[in-house]
């Protein structure tokens, strides 16, 4: 559909090349060709009378008038999408479709596998991409939300309830505790942990970079006025066990995560030698899209895993 010169149908090219800054990687999520989408790419630069994007180290930076169009181009399809989904029926047996999820690493490793393994069975048709989730220390409240849902079209976000974003639907997904891992055969938790024994221990601990938040026990100490030595900083969760098991160190990390890790390697489980609050994860998604039966459908489904 044309309208005042313009194809409608090349604001879909247009946000997946925003999104993905790649023309094969839009080919992919469109499920067109990349003949096609450089085709269309040049209809909308004769239209615009501008490159829109410019190469520059193998990316496709958005220029200037590409960056003020977007959060209209993406007001316009979420708009559509709405419509698209009034009075519409969900069949997960005969869908195709890809949800895009940000989630941590943490919640990668305890929900989505088995996510996926249940999607395997009744929706076999339905993919899934997965981003990682990386809170900031300093931002506005919600915005990392907001910025996930309104910028980068996902579809779904789950993260910590305090920040979450008021602009959007949430919806309480799990609560989960604190658990020590320690190697199994660590000789100085012989008679068990102390809180003496726990500050005065070398910690591998998640840290995610200059700037960035650092991790809610810590938070927690710093609160308590306590001090831990910190041996080891990684950024991802799945590193910890490997510093941990062999040698002296202990991780302060989810319950979920520390049974998860004590399945795969050589570790005990300890509690905590002080209360640590309970974390509470929230699933959110677009207000727009807050009647899609697709989506509907998926947060049901999260919810019965997470259970």
């Amino acid at each position: 559909m044309r309208f005042h010169g313009l194809d409608l149908n090349l604001l879909v090219v247009l946000d997946a090349l925003f999104l993905e800054r790649h023309v094969t990687r839009a080919a992919n999520r469109l499920h067109l060709t990349q003949s096609a989408v450089s085709a269309a790419l040049g209809r909308l630069r004769e239209h615009f009378q501008d490159p829109l994007f410019v190469l520059v180290g193998g990316r496709m930076l958005p220029t200037a008038l590409m960056q003020r169009l977007h959060p209209d181009i993406h007001q316009v399809l979420d708009g559509a999408r709405g419509i698209a989904f009034a009075n519409v029926r969900f069949e997960p047996g005969q869908a195709r479709r890809r949800f895009r999820i940000m989630a941590s690493d943490y919640v990668m490793a305890v929900l989505l596998p088995a996510l996926r393994q249940l999607l395997a069975q009744v929706a076999p048709g339905v993919d899934l991409q997965l981003l990682s989730l990386v809170p900031q220390r300093g931002g506005e409240a919600g915005g990392l939300v907001d910025e996930a849902l309104e910028q980068r079209h996902c579809d779904l976000v789950i993260l910590p309830h305090a920040h979450g974003s008021e602009r959007h639907p949430r919806q309480s997904l799990f609560e989960d505790g604190f658990s020590v891992i320690a190697c199994a055969d660590n000789p100085a938790l012989a008679e068990g942990l102390t809180l003496d024994l726990y500050l005065a221990a070398p910690h591998v601990v998640r840290e995610t970079g200059c700037g960035a938040q650092g991790s809610m026990e810590a938070e927690f100490l710093a609160g308590q006025g306590l001090d831990r030595r910190v041996a080891v900083a990684v950024e991802q969760f799945g590193l910890i066990p490997e510093f941990v098991v062999g040698g002296p160190c202990l991780a302060t990390l989810h319950s979920r995560l520390a049974r998860l890790y004590a399945r795969r390697f050589p570790l005990r489980l300890l509690d905590p030698p002080l209360g640590f609050p309970a974390t509470r994860q929230v699933l959110q998604w677009h207000a727009c899209q807050d009647g899609d039966p697709a989506l509907v459908w998926l947060r049901g489904l999260l919810a019965e895993v997470a259970a």
